[in-house]
């Protein structure tokens, strides 16, 4: 077993004792029966948020959890999520910069670095002196949640966000809502660029 990265005591920290992954980051099935005595904290409420793939364990690893009629029964590990450790990887001065600005959809500080392409297909081959501020937007916490959802949908589907649902008259800026390769004309893409695109044609002159 290799070194527990995380917080003593955390839930991370207890799956991490109680799968005992090996130096790949790979660990046994284990069975929520065993989530007592000292690991009792592991219990699944809604949806088992410590072993999502947006907490501290699924940043660090791939988490497979297993179902019997919509129940989690089993959690697993598969390896570390490099996915996720690349998206850490951006420069200093792009971090600096973006993070001083207020979320592109609320308009509040304190916000995350969104790297705009969900899709992760250039995430490979992604290299940090290569990175332009442009390719990444401020988005709360709450907004960068969402947008992860939909992206996820969308790779899991290859259909792009309906921003007619979130009431815009078109579904995408460019393009359709079919994915093809970019996510360029998503809402999720480039929130900023999408709403000026769309209202582009306003006219207050009833």
């Amino acid at each position: 077993m290799s070194h527990n990265p995380f917080k003593k005591d955390s839930k991370p920290y207890l799956f991490f004792e109680l799968a005992r992954p090996d130096e790949n980051g790979q660990s046994r099935k284990v069975a929520v029966s065993e989530f007592i005595n000292e690991y009792e904290k592991l219990k699944l409420g809604n949806g088992g948020s410590w072993c999502r793939e947006d907490s501290s364990l699924g940043k660090k690893y791939i988490i497979e959890r297993y179902k019997y009629k919509n129940t989690i029964v089993t959690v697993q590990l598969f390896g570390f999520n490099t996915k996720n450790q690349i998206h850490k990887d951006i420069k200093l001065s792009i971090k600096n910069k973006i993070k001083n600005m207020r979320c592109a959809v609320l308009d509040i500080g304190n916000v995350e670095v969104d790297h705009k392409d969900g899709h992760r297909d250039d995430y490979k081959n992604f290299k940090m002196e290569n990175q332009e501020s442009n390719q990444f937007q401020p988005l709360s916490k709450a907004v960068n949640n969402a947008k992860k959802e939909h992206c996820k949908k969308c790779r899991e589907n290859k259909n792009r966000f309906d921003a007619k649902k979130l009431g815009y008259k078109e579904s995408v800026w460019t393009g359709d809502i079919k994915y093809r390769g970019s996510c360029v004309g998503c809402y999720w893409h480039d929130i900023k660029k999408f709403n000026q695109e769309i209202s582009q044609n306003f006219n207050t002159n009833f």
